[in-house]
């Protein structure tokens, strides 16, 4: 039988996508870097098996990985994590699956994309956030637009950072913006801000540049050569936004004519999105829907697969 294992289960994120699994039925093993009573007590909480392997001896990976068909990694910081855990997972047959907002998952399973094709693995970093969230909302626009040339990309983050999520941010903080430019990555000058609508009573807000994986996996399943990505971050949560802190993206597809076509996209927290959504895909893949090679969500799921997450809609502007 298909076997699931979610690698950092014991994190925030990690822990919210384990719940949703353990109330989907998968059948799953939760696994963390080292030995410790939380990781313990989680899998005892679930009743569900745990594993302890650390990633720098590609050995206790392949033990680790024993037996799994599906893996989930919800370890960050994922410039560390997932280089390993992609090549023990094409060496080992077992397909990848990670809820990263960083970078370097989406360059390293690019890289190896064509070697996980031929051991007929699939490799797919951003099952949840921004890339299940983006990612469908401008597929839907760009099926309504003809010659479609430029898309630019924004959400509106609400509510606060886990701990996890922090620490990955400071050790990325350094890294240079991006924008994508007739099919290249090139810089992205910071002070380039973009005014936005997100449908949700605030008005046109200020959207700020930044280096989103949108940027290879909108890319990749819309071929668009123009692309670039915005966050809108309130200066602090109100008290109302502390109590129910949905999430909300904007899009604006720009077509060869000059007409722009826009769209937005309301739905839960982010967190609680990334939960449900990687906890879905995982089921998917376990039950065999599966396109071995770099895939991405929106290739695989198809551009509504965002409105069966939680209450998620879409709205065309």
């Amino acid at each position: 039988m298909p076997t699931l294992l979610i690698y950092g289960a014991s994190g925030y994120t990690g822990r919210l996508a384990s719940h949703h699994a353990k109330s989907l039925g998968i059948d799953f093993i939760v696994a963390g870097r080292a030995e410790s009573t939380e990781m313990m007590h989680f899998a005892s909480e679930l009743d569900v098996r745990y594993r302890v392997f650390d990633l720098s001896d590609p050995e206790s990976i392949k033990i680790g990985l024993r037996g799994i068909s599906v893996l989930l990694n919800c370890a960050g910081p994922f410039m560390r994590t997932a280089a390993p855990l992609i090549a023990a997972c094409i060496q080992n047959v077992v397909h990848y699956l990670d809820i990263s907002a960083e970078l370097d998952s989406y360059k390293v399973a690019q890289k190896n994309g064509h070697e996980a094709k031929e051991a007929n693995v699939m490799l797919m970093p951003g099952c949840g956030g921004s890339v299940v969230m983006l990612g469908c909302l401008a597929g839907k626009v760009v099926e309504r637009v003809k010659n479609p040339s430029r898309i630019d990309l924004s959400l509106y983050v609400a509510g606060s950072m886990s701990r996890g999520s922090a620490i990955s941010a400071s050790e990325n903080m350094a890294a240079e913006c991006f924008q994508r430019l007739n099919g290249q990555l090139v810089k992205h000058d910071t002070t380039s801000i973009i005014e936005l609508d997100f449908d949700n009573g605030q008005g046109t807000v200020a959207n700020h540049p930044v280096t989103l994986p949108d940027l290879i996996t909108v890319w990749k399943s819309t071929k668009v050569r123009n692309i670039r990505t915005f966050v809108h971050a309130a200066d602090g949560p109100t008290e109302e936004q502390r109590e129910a802190t949905p999430y909300h993206a904007a899009v604006s597809v720009t077509a060869e004519s000059g007409t722009v076509s826009h769209a937005v996209l309301h739905t839960v927290n982010g967190y609680t999105f990334t939960g449900l959504a990687s906890a879905e895909i995982a089921g998917k893949v376990l039950a065999g829907i599966v396109q071995p090679g770099f895939q991405t969500p929106t290739l695989v799921f198809g551009n509504d697969f965002v409105q069966t997450i939680g209450k998620s809609r879409i709205k065309f502007t």
